[in-house]
């Protein structure tokens, strides 16, 4: 996507389909209410999101991280100087609104509502529970949860699992590589519910494929888990898919 050229050469843990995936994101517009990224490290997903945003409404990014050194997670680096020189190096610091502190101290006194939701900060398990309690309940009825890291790791995973999976008010799951997106509703219907969980049973085919030894499996897999979780509200994921394939 020309419009990312520049963002796909800047450092994160973000593959092409991923950011592509946070464009389309950020161009969410199907209900109001501000975004919300937890955990920017250098500011890619910030300018990915923002880029999107620009593209579709004014609303703009509240952009949450402490950028201070955190062994445990592996950064060992203070990177706030990094991600407002990204931030505005990349054209978006008027959209973006950095709040250079944990999950926990902006959450006090938050009032705002969140259109979109995305959790990419410390990804052990009490730490991602706790973003997603603080937040969750900011995120409007028809909003979009986001969360990244929820195949290879333990803490988002088991988190998506409890509080989303098996709550009964999320629908319409969406799976780009490493990152989960579905639709926070007030009551998930029958049929959703069924989609939700044969979503779910190719998803666990897909994390056994990631084991495998047989060639292609892990590949294969993604592009069909890709497929299978397109949705309306993320047109691009076709294109995306079909980028993939061309690949």
């Amino acid at each position: 996507m020309q419009e990312l050229d520049d963002v796909y050469a800047l450092p994160g843990m973000l593959t092409l389909a991923e950011t592509d995936c946070l464009y389309q994101l950020g161009q969410f517009d199907q209900r109001n209410g501000v975004i919300v990224e937890i955990g920017s490290w250098k500011g890619k997903s910030t300018v990915a999101l923002a880029r999107g945003a620009r593209k579709r409404h004014g609303e703009p990014i509240y952009a949450i991280d402490p950028h201070r050194i955190l062994p445990e997670e592996g950064y060992y680096e203070d990177t706030e100087a990094e991600f407002r020189a990204t931030i505005k190096g990349c054209g978006v610091d008027d959209r973006v609104v950095p709040m250079v502190m944990s999950s926990a101290q902006a959450a006090r006194g938050w009032s705002r509502p969140i259109r979109l939701l995305w959790i990419d900060g410390d990804h052990r398990y009490e730490a991602a529970k706790l973003d997603f309690k603080l937040w969750e309940p900011h995120l409007v009825v028809g909003g979009i949860l986001a969360m990244h890291d929820t195949i290879r790791k333990r803490g988002p995973k088991r988190v998506l699992w409890e509080e989303v999976f098996r709550s009964g008010r999320f629908q319409e799951i969406a799976i780009v590589d490493n990152i989960t997106a579905i639709r926070k509703v007030g009551q998930a219907s029958i049929s959703a519910r069924l989609r939700n969980y044969s979503t779910l049973a190719l998803r666990a085919l897909y994390i056994a494929a990631r084991k495998s030894r047989i060639a292609n499996s892990k590949n294969v897999g993604r592009r069909l888990l890709k497929q299978w979780t397109r949705q309306p509200w993320l047109p691009a994921l076709s294109l995306i898919f079909l980028r993939a394939i061309a690949g």
